[in-house]
C-alpha cells in the first residue's frame, strides 16, 4: 500500500496501524500527488490511500497520475471531509473506496483488504444522496464553467446541443448547492473536484 498525505502524524498513525496487521504491508509513502506518481511509477503497490485535499494537486488530478504510473492501481480516498461534496470525487475518478479519517481503525484495515480484493469500500459517514457522484460529462461541464465558457462554447466544444448544456449547468448548480455558476465552481474547488 501507498499512502499519500500531506500531514506527518497520518503518516505516522497509518504506517502503525497496517504494521500491526500481518496482512497488509505499507510499501511507501508520499507527501504530495506529485510525488505520489513518482512512487507509485517506481514501487509496486495494490492500493493507493489517497488524501481528498493534497497541497499540489485536485483529488481527481492525483488519481490520474498515480494510476497513469500504476495502471490497475486502486485508489481509496481518505478524508476529513465527509460533506456530500467530498462523496462527488467517488464518480469522477473511478475511486474504489472511501475511508473517512474518523473512522475506526478497523474500518480502514478492512478497507484496505476489500479494495485490494477488487471489492469497493465505502464508509458509513459517507453522505451520499440519492443522486449519486458527477458523471464524466457533467465533470467535463464543470471544467468548462471553470474555464468561464458561455453555454454555447461549452456546447460546441463537447459536440451537445446548447439546451442539452444548459441543463447540465442547472444540474450542477442544483447539485453544487450553488446560485450561480461561479459559486458552483467555487465550491467545487473547496470540494477538490477541481
Amino acid at each position: 500500500m501507498l499512502l499519500v498525505d500531506d500531514h506527518p502524524i497520518v503518516h505516522e498513525g497509518v504506517e502503525t496501524l497496517v504494521s500491526r496487521d500481518p496482512t497488509l504491508r505499507m510499501c511507501s509513502r508520499a507527501h504530495s500527488a506529485h510525488e505520489g506518481a513518482l512512487i507509485a511509477a517506481r514501487e509496486p503497490c495494490d492500493v493507493v490511500l489517497l488524501d481528498l485535499h493534497l497541497p499540489d494537486s485536485s483529488a481527481p488530478q492525483a488519481a490520474m497520475a498515480i494510476r497513469a504510473a500504476r495502471p490497475g492501481v486502486k485508489v481509496i480516498l481518505f478524508t476529513g471531509d465527509a460533506r456530500r461534496s467530498a462523496a462527488l470525487n467517488l464518480g469522477l475518478i473511478g475511486t474504489d473506496g472511501f475511508v473517512h479519517k474518523d473512522t475506526a481503525c478497523t474500518s480502514l484495515v478492512t478497507a484496505i483488504r476489500d479494495v485490494a480484493a477488487g471489492r469497493r469500500f465505502f464508509d458509513s459517514t459517507l453522505d451520499l444522496e440519492s443522486e449519486g457522484p458527477l458523471s464524466r460529462r457533467e465533470f467535463q461541464v464543470l471544467q468548462r464553467l471553470a474555464m468561464g465558457e458561455s453555454n454555447a462554447e461549452i456546447a460546441a466544444k463537447l459536440g451537445l446541443a446548447s439546451n442539452t448544456v444548459k441543463s447540465y449547468v442547472q444540474a450542477l448548480l442544483a447539485r453544487m448547492d450553488a446560485r450561480n455558476r461561479l459559486e458552483a465552481v467555487v465550491n467545487a474547488q473547496q470540494a477538490g473536484l477541481l
